[in-house]
């Protein structure tokens, strides 16, 4: 399982999991997958948040890494929402600070502080 997606209703937020390496097929597919499941929450709410867990998705290529912006920026035009993102190291947290510029979408390195963000009032 390289990618997971869930709905927790109770908090509003559409939880993702990713990890490993990935090919330009697994971000397509990934692509697919996380665009069925904003429609899915769409269809209940357009205020919806975002937390990913990628501490385990290590350094991607190149071709990879610049693919997932668009994945994101496509997402977040579907709720008023905010994204986040938990990291597993400080190489990560650069390749996806310098790929990941949009303004409701932060990295952090800890799940903690990922959810006091997502947590404070809009």
């Amino acid at each position: 399982m390289k990618f997971r997606m869930d709905y927790d209703a109770a908090r509003n937020r559409i939880l993702v999991e990713i990890r490993d390496f990935w090919t330009i097929e697994t971000v397509r597919e990934f692509a697919a997958a996380a665009g069925a499941k904003a429609q899915e929450v769409l269809a209940i709410r357009n205020d919806y948040d975002v937390l990913i867990d990628s501490r385990d998705f290590p350094v991607q290529a190149n071709d990879v890494a610049d693919l997932l912006p668009s994945i994101a920026e496509a997402g977040l035009t579907l709720t008023s929402g905010r994204a986040a993102s938990v990291v597993g190291s400080h190489l990560n947290k650069l390749q996806a600070e310098r790929t990941q510029t949009h303004p409701r979408m932060r990295i952090f390195m800890t799940m903690e502080e990922a959810e006091a963000w997502l947590a404070e009032a809009r």
